[in-house]
């Protein structure tokens, strides 16, 4: 406990009454003395019982407010004041000549703990991107720091009982420190999803990479559902000159139809494939450039088989009966060879780069997964990208087109037959020899198979996938928009 130093007693003019006096004499100096001044008495001396006043403990005022956190989580919550120490009780004094003792002084009450400081409110979460499968949500700000609660006041020492003296009483709580403040907001930020829009590797997973159809094995996109498109898939800008594609997120040029002028082909409307590249790479709409010639899986997510024209009409309007150059390369054949998409009729194939050609152009890229396929127990396989789960090494043998359905409902778990779009989506024309498609499903061979898809205009007749692409002097279809009467025996590869 600490000493409290004997000090002479003043008014509030600060003037000395005395140093050192008798009881009686103290009592009528105070009479003098204003409310507000603080009165200090030393230890007496005297024989006579003494009355010494206790000093108060005060305990320290209010903590100090919190810092504000940055972002995100909630600040700690402050600790609490200490407990205020109790007095001490002291003995009764010396009685003076022919006096008893009176009792000891009331022990002081013990002070109050004080309150803990109040936890700084957490920041809220930035709101993701697009959402999927949980992407990359932006990054919630930091709670503020709760504040430090100032500690409780320190009791009073008890006063020395002169003539039965009261002791003091116990020290003023000490007030909890405030809560610091909540920190700001996190940051907006994309959900990160396999296939959703990127604009850097950042933007994405880090089991993903952020690239575009440009790239060679970075063709695969979001598919949309059913045969064809989705209903509500475009939506057209406010200046009606390109086209949002909300399924893959890639941008499209909405005009196929006027004279390209950079281009050769008749009434420069037909480009060669090298002239096609340069008229996407110097291309502005809208004030808006950076855009390039799609890759072959990119073209295809806008191909509609079910309709004549392969494509939606109000979306695109005006769009020719043609062929559309893409960026992806079919490796299988020496001298430079670039995969096309016919809009007339909904096949696909590969030309040499020499051949004239319609254009249309795209931009944005996606999150890309670094391995796409994952095998699964019971022979499965999981694209990753698409979440599509395939037969591994599908049907032994080859059988006709409603058997082929009867084979996929019988596996059950809602396996049935792909799409065109679907069995596309697992040709990879980047693979220079065998099946054009990936190692992981290493029975594929040079068979065709089943889609569900049928060739329009046709009730006896089905599309199929073609992993066995051949070379050609000239053009040559591929991948799975060829068709095949549904009496023929073709392999399956089921999915669901």
């Amino acid at each position: 406990m600490r000493a409290v130093p004997a000090t002479p007693l003043c008014c509030r003019d600060g003037s000395q009454v005395m140093a050192r006096c008798g009881w009686a004499l103290s009592l009528l100096v105070l009479a003098g003395c204003s409310s507000r001044t603080s009165l200090h008495l030393g230890a007496n001396s005297s024989g006579a019982g003494g009355n010494a006043a206790g000093a108060t403990g005060g305990g320290v005022l209010g903590g100090v407010v919190g810092n504000g956190g940055s972002k995100g989580s909630g600040g700690g919550r402050g600790t609490g004041g200490l407990t205020g120490s109790g007095g001490v009780t002291r003995t009764g004094g010396v009685a003076g000549a022919g006096s008893v003792a009176k009792t000891g002084g009331v022990v002081g009450g013990g002070g109050i703990p004080g309150s803990g400081g109040a936890g700084g409110a957490g920041g809220r979460t930035g709101s993701g991107g697009v959402s999927d499968s949980g992407g990359k949500g932006g990054s919630g700000g930091v709670g503020g720091v709760g504040g430090v609660a100032r500690t409780g006041g320190v009791a009073g020492a008890s006063g020395i009982s002169r003539t039965g003296g009261i002791g003091a009483g116990g020290g003023t709580p000490g007030s909890g420190g405030m809560g610091g403040t909540g920190g700001s907001a996190g940051t907006t930020g994309s959900s990160g999803a396999l296939g959703l829009p990127c604009m850097t590797d950042e933007d994405c997973r880090p089991d993903a990479t952020c690239c575009d159809g440009s790239s060679p094995g970075c063709d695969g996109t979001r598919l949309p559902s059913g045969e064809g498109t989705t209903p509500g898939e475009f939506v057209v800008s406010a200046d009606g000159l390109a086209v949002t594609d909300t399924v893959t997120g890639l941008i499209w040029q909405r005009d196929g139809s006027s004279p390209r002028l950079e281009c050769s082909g008749h009434s420069n409307l037909d480009c060669t494939w090298a002239e096609a590249q340069a008229y996407c790479a110097s291309l502005v709409l809208g004030g808006v450039s950076g855009w390039r010639l799609p890759g072959w899986m990119e073209l295809l997510t806008i191909l509609d088989p079910t309709t004549v024209p392969a494509i939606d009409e109000t979306a695109f309007p005006n769009p020719p009966w043609e062929s559309f150059w893409t960026s992806s390369a079919y490796l299988g054949r020496a001298g430079g060879w670039e995969l096309y998409v016919d809009f007339g009729n909904g096949t696909s194939g590969f030309c040499v780069r020499g051949v004239n050609h319609r254009v249309r152009c795209v931009r944005g890229s996606r999150c890309y997964p670094n391995s796409r396929f994952v095998v699964l127990e019971g022979g499965l396989v999981r694209d990753t990208l698409t979440g599509l789960v395939w037969q591994q090494e599908g049907s032994s043998t080859a059988m006709p087109w409603a058997d082929a359905q009867s084979y996929c409902s019988s596996l059950g778990s809602g396996f049935r037959l792909p799409t065109l779009k679907e069995i596309d989506s697992l040709v990879d024309p980047t693979v220079p020899t065998g099946a054009t498609i990936d190692k992981t499903f290493p029975s594929t061979g040079t068979d065709a198979f089943w889609t569900s898809s049928s060739c329009l205009g046709s009730s006896t007749s089905s599309r199929y996938g073609d992993f066995s692409w051949r070379d050609s002097n000239y053009c040559e279809l591929g991948g799975g928009n060829n068709c095949s009467s549904v009496g023929n025996s073709l392999r399956v590869r089921c999915v669901r």
